[in-house]
């Protein structure tokens, strides 16, 4: 009975190796490493935007050391990583690492990662979005960034997304006041079709971009993927852990702009 309590135990306690063991591997053949060092540029310009619209231009050190504390890579990283072993089964996990293994699947992550980094450039973007405006909706490059876009509900699931990370955000700078919870949430509702709006095109300029080098068999075995059931898993997870993981920073960068002004009317 103890020999085979003991068996349980080591089979029960292996299991969650294993899936961290592909997670990892997964993370690693989508470059996760480079992703969350974008996301913590981005977010040291976010920090600049904060300061000016917020703090009169200057958050001072404690707010430069909380932001810096707040855009861990280990542990954004390990966020995404925990959401692939905790959406998707072992199989779903085994497929994606022989996609993104792929040479298709490196070229995919290296045109998105250097076009996410190419965006931090304000007249790339702007090209981009003019690119995007001044492509036609039924040219082929269009429509096969169109149906990616649609087979991942990536309109949708981002506009949700941003307004979560923005709810979570006066969540941590209002702490208890639940009325201004409420006034929040109207004026984040209010937007809605205006984020919508801003999404569409930061993702058609951004795909449109990024896609470029790709040839329109590429582009189909791309979509093809993405419209699998692992495919449609992993999408699940990234945005469940880009979701927590954003809201989570959100959350604690608004507490962090709390504690400043709270120090100033002191």
């Amino acid at each position: 009975m103890r020999l085979a309590l003991a068996l349980v135990v080591t089979i029960l306690c292996a299991l969650p190796a294993v899936a961290n063991e592909r997670a990892n591997r997964l993370a690693h053949a989508m470059k996760l490493d480079q992703v969350v060092g974008i996301l913590i540029d981005e977010g040291m310009v976010h920090q600049q935007e904060l300061e000016e619209s917020l703090l009169d231009g200057d958050g001072g050190p404690l707010f430069h050391d909380q932001v810096q504390e707040i855009y861990n890579h280990s542990w954004m990283k390990s966020r995404l990583t925990e959401a692939f072993a905790e959406g998707m089964t072992k199989e779903q996990m085994d497929q994606a690492i022989v996609f993104f293994e792929s040479d298709l699947g490196q070229t995919i992550v290296t045109l998105e990662n250097s076009a996410r980094k190419a965006f931090a450039d304000e007249a790339i973007e702007e090209m981009a979005n003019e690119a995007y405006e001044g492509t036609k909706p039924d040219s082929p490059r269009f429509e096969l960034v169109e149906e990616y876009i649609r087979a991942n509900d990536l309109i949708d699931q981002n506009v949700q997304g941003s307004l979560s990370s923005d709810y979570n955000f006066f969540l941590g700078l209002y702490g208890d006041s639940l009325a201004e919870y409420e006034e929040v949430l109207d004026g984040l509702l209010a937007q809605k079709d205006t984020v919508t709006e801003e999404t569409t095109m930061w993702l058609y300029s951004f795909l449109l971009l990024a896609y470029q080098p790709l040839d329109e068999v590429e582009m189909r075995e791309n979509i093809a993927f993405s419209r699998t059931e692992t495919g449609q898993a992993l999408n699940a997870a990234l945005f469940k852990g880009f979701d927590e993981m954003f809201d989570g920073i959100s959350y604690r960068l608004g507490a962090a702009v709390a504690q400043v002004w709270q120090s100033s009317d002191l």
